[in-house]
């Protein structure tokens, strides 16, 4: 994707450990800064000549200015991205799964610390238990809910930076500003930078994993291999999701850097040896997690369950979200294809990558297609895109040399950010209609916490994991239980009960002393059991909407009232 100008792709003044020899790698400064500094190196004496060994020729290292022009603008959409993230944190209330995810990770630390029984998260966790909900819960034990969306948010700024690193090493500083002003302009970026969730960190990881692949192939060595490889390990047990693009990140090992063809066994090396890390750090995680991990894998990733969304619906979602991210991608990869048919050579090669990068933005919305769900697809296509958002940067960036080339700076400049501003625009409202998704709780939870005591008393609420989250210090989690899975034993046949007869039965023998339906989702459940509730004497203690979404009716059992 490079332009016959430097301002794309300016030369490196690093030599690739695992490249060919007499491989060039692209760089990633501005227009003749490594040219002026390599040119102010004196030459070789014709003994140095005589003495020199035989391979890649040695490359002068000119020192580095304590702050490179192209960092200014990258903070600028650094804070632009934060300030649009940071107006969702304070937004509203905690969300089921942030709830879920820090509340399971206070319980992780005291089990750590003292031994303390915990639920087997890691059998229907769609990431490692004790990573994420662990971090999250001590940013949460620090700041908060806010500060563990504040977490989210470093994560997103952070892979916002490695977006901007790789594509300058691939494509020079130009490009770089404009994958990284795209990439937190999209919608699903300032979400995920709002939401305590694993999302965030597994992408974060996913993003410098690739990062670290792009330096292996220009300038880096064995540390970017290896780091590479470990880091998409990491991301993976963070979020089992993100292995859907281990392959894409092996590809840029493969591909990325100049010299030799995409045939080349030194290319395909690198790739192989990254891979082969990551295998090897994913086996030794599996021995050491053991059975029920692996089950949890199964289940949750590997072996899902189809839902039941129509393929138009989840192909719609997606393109609302980074539809028009993918086909300035896809302009970007004809444009090549154009290129390498004219040149060949390395041209093909840039192709090819180019190619990798868009089938990355395509990966989640097309496997969710395949299964036939919307679930969590708002957060999924956002780690795709990260890789999509390379190929915007360098068409962007040609288009705005070509214009400037032809008309005037201006005209580029412009034409950059008539892509950019309504991404950025539309990214704004549909961080806060996802936002929005969700009713605030705090009325809710004001409602509940008088009724709820840390004890024996069992608690039969709908989506309990935000008030339980909220009132953890007067609970304890055993005493919750959600309306999706309920086993019972019968006292008195001794057999097991479970969905809406063991409700039913729990119901008629008072075990639950609070009950609270919303009628969202088990709403079957709910007009199902909401006949025994009123048999067996349960009243209604109160009824609270909260906000567009949220109609909570909380039914007591006979005899239970507020605790002192």
């Amino acid at each position: 994707m490079s332009a016959d100008g430097r301002w794309i792709r300016p030369e490196s003044t690093r030599k690739p450990v695992l490249g060919p020899a007499g491989a060039r790698p692209g760089g990633g400064v501005a227009l003749g800064e490594r040219d002026r500094a390599a040119a102010a190196v004196p030459a070789p004496s014709p003994t140095d000549r005589r003495r020199r060994k035989p391979g890649l020729p040695r490359v002068p290292q000119p020192p580095r200015p304590a702050l490179r022009a192209d960092w200014l603008p990258l903070l600028a959409v650094l804070l632009v991205q934060g300030a649009l993230s940071y107006h969702l944190i304070v937004s509203n209330t905690a969300f089921i799964d942030e709830g879920t995810y820090i509340y399971s990770g206070y319980q992780e630390i005291a089990h750590l610390r003292h031994g303390t029984e915990v639920s087997t998260y890691e059998t229907f966790f769609s990431g490692s238990p004790l990573i994420y909900p662990v971090v999250v819960a001590v940013a949460d034990f620090v700041g908060g809910l806010n500060g563990a969306r504040l977490l989210s948010l470093a994560f997103m700024l952070s892979a916002t930076v490695a977006v901007h690193l790789a594509t300058r090493r691939l494509h020079g500083s130009l490009a770089a500003l404009c994958a990284a002003a795209a990439f937190a302009a999209l919608g699903p970026t300032q979400f995920l930078g709002g939401l305590a969730t694993y999302d965030a960190m597994a992408l974060a990881i996913l993003a410098w994993a690739g990062y670290l692949a792009v330096r292996l192939t220009t300038g880096g060595g064995y540390p970017s291999l290896v780091g590479s490889g470990l880091l998409l390990a990491l991301a993976g047990a963070t979020k089992y999701a993100a292995l859907l693009w281990v392959p894409v990140v092996c590809g840029i090992a493969v591909l990325a850097g100049t010299g030799g063809s995409a045939r080349s066994w030194a290319r395909w090396r690198r790739g192989l040896l990254v891979l082969l890390t990551f295998a090897v750090a994913v086996g030794a995680a599996a021995l050491a997690a053991g059975q029920r991990y692996v089950d949890g894998f199964n289940h949750t990733t590997l072996q899902r369950a189809p839902g039941h969304d129509a393929y138009s619906y989840v192909a719609g979602e997606a393109a609302r979200w980074v539809g028009p991210l993918l086909v300035v991608a896809l302009l970007g990869v004809l444009a090549q294809l154009v290129r390498a048919r004219r040149r060949g050579g390395a041209a093909w090669t840039e192709f090819w990558l180019a190619l990798v990068l868009l089938v990355a933005g395509l990966l989640a919305p097309v496997n969710q297609v395949r299964i036939h769900t919307w679930l969590s697809l708002q957060k999924h296509v956002d780690f795709g895109a990260w890789f999509s958002c390379i190929v915007v940067g360098a068409v962007l960036a040609r288009t705005v040399l070509w214009l400037r080339g032809r008309f005037h700076v201006t005209a580029g400049i412009v034409a950059a950010a008539l892509v950019v501003g309504p991404l950025a625009w539309e990214g704004a409202a549909q961080g806060r209609e996802m936002f929005g998704e969700w009713s605030n709780s705090k009325e809710f939870v004001a409602a509940l916490e008088p009724y709820i005591v840390k004890g024996d008393d069992r608690y039969l609420v709908e989506n309990y994991n935000v008030p339980a989250y909220y009132l953890r210090k007067q609970s304890n989690w055993q005493q919750w239980h959600d309306l999706v899975a309920v086993f019972r034993r019968d006292p008195a046949t001794g057999q097991m009960q479970n969905g809406v007869p063991a409700i039913q039965a729990g119901i008629e023998a008072h075990e639950w002393k609070v009950v609270v339906l919303d009628f969202t989702q088990t709403g079957a459940t709910d007009r199902a059991v909401q006949p025994t509730l009123k048999a067996a004497g349960y009243r209604v203690a109160t009824v609270v909407k909260s906000g567009e979404h949220g109609r909570y009716t909380v039914y007591v059992a006979p005899g239970y009232d507020k605790r002192p």
